[in-house]
């Protein structure tokens, strides 16, 4: 039976990782066409044993899974030498080699022909010119290129139109709408909750240091509130200590991590997803409209393939305190029948248009095709 390889190489929890490795977990019960392996570093192996239900699929299938372990000191293309040289100890050169995130590109003379390439960068604006640079030669090298989102997509055929046939989209992100559910009847706290990595393009910090402002707001309208952020990341430290100082004192915010934030979302009331330049298809908002919160959105790129205007409120990608209250006293001035409306709407959309079933199907098809 042939083999597939998802190969990861970063060392913590993205959306990226955390799509693909539920994948991979879906596929082993429900395909049987092909094997499925994981090839991740020891690191990510780490982190994801911290989240109950991605440790229980890793446990289910230990045959499948290699782990590395590759100095993180390591320049770029040493990386993709020691990282390519596991590959080929552990694969045979007749398998399918899935590469998430990154691609051997200054690895030459590669043994394996039949190789995917996906790249999940929601902007080519995130990156620096070394990074679009890098992107264009993994999408120019791979067999076939799995691109998520459509400007992007659009972009890279553009470029590449001599194999615009091997440049496929994504169908989305997916989402466990058991595990992501509101909690009874729609019963919500006025919680405003963050989920995701700490890093600029989310624009944590951003929202962090306008909520003093936004606070005195919501406490003149008389409301009762929690803002929380969940997860991890480079701007961790900078954000407790921004908490720490005078204007935060008293104010209702808490920086937490959770290895169960179904919990936290089942009971609040809103989702805040402020990228810069794309908030689709992020797996945290995902996971959050599923949950029943009203999303709070930056109205950038094709953000409004999730967020829909039935259900969502927008703010500009570089906001004010006055935009996120505004938006915050919006959805508090609901009464209940209207607030509850909008949440069931928000999560039949994501049931509808994002299961993991449709990226199943996608995703089988072309290993189907570059057998």
């Amino acid at each position: 039976m042939p083999s597939v390889y998802y190969i990861i190489s970063s060392v913590s929890i993205g959306g990226a990782e955390k799509r693909f490795i539920e994948l991979w977990g879906y596929l082993q019960e429900n395909e049987s066409g092909f094997d499925y392996y994981l090839i991740i570093s020891e690191q990510l192996y780490k982190a994801l044993e911290r989240k109950p239900a991605i440790c229980k699929m890793l446990q289910a299938y230990p045959d499948r899974i290699k782990t590395y372990h590759i100095d993180a000191d390591h320049s770029v293309i040493a990386f993709q030498k020691k990282l390519y040289s596991f590959v080929c100890e552990h694969t045979s050169k007749d398998d399918i080699l899935h590469f998430i995130l990154s691609f051997p590109t200054y690895v030459f003379g590669l043994k394996h022909k039949k190789t995917i390439y996906s790249l999940t960068e929601s902007s080519l604006k995130n990156v620096n010119i070394k990074g679009k640079v890098l992107y264009l030669l993994n999408a120019l090298r791979a067999k076939m290129v799995d691109i998520l989102d459509p400007a992007v997509y659009k972009k890279i055929r553009q470029y590449y139109f001599f194999k615009r046939s091997r440049i496929c989209m994504t169908p989305g992100s997916f989402v466990d709408t058991t595990t992501f559910k509101p909690s009874d009847n729609y019963q919500k706290e006025n919680w405003f909750v963050f989920l995701g990595r700490f890093f600029y393009v989310k624009q944590v910090i951003q929202l962090l240091n306008v909520l003093p402002d936004v606070c005195r707001q919501l406490d003149a309208g008389g409301h009762m509130y929690k803002f929380i952020f969940l997860g991890d990341g480079q701007l961790q430290p900078e954000m407790k200590k921004i908490i720490l100082s005078p204007e935060f004192k008293g104010l209702p915010i808490e920086i937490n991590w959770s290895n169960k934030p179904e919990e936290v979302l089942a009971k609040s009331k809103v989702f805040f997803s402020l990228q810069m330049r794309n908030n689709y298809p992020s797996k945290s908002l995902l996971e959050g409209v599923a949950a029943g919160n009203i999303p709070v959105v930056t109205d950038v790129g094709t953000t409004r393939m999730i967020a829909k205007p039935a259900f969502s409120y927008y703010v500009p990608e570089n906001f004010s305190s006055n935009d996120i209250a505004g938006r915050l006293l919006d959805i508090l001035a609901l009464d209940e029948t209207a607030l509850q409306s909008k949440m069931k709407e928000a999560r039949e959309f994501i049931t509808n248009n994002f299961t993991i079933k449709t990226s199943a199907t996608y995703y089988t098809d072309l290993y189907k095709k570059i057998s």
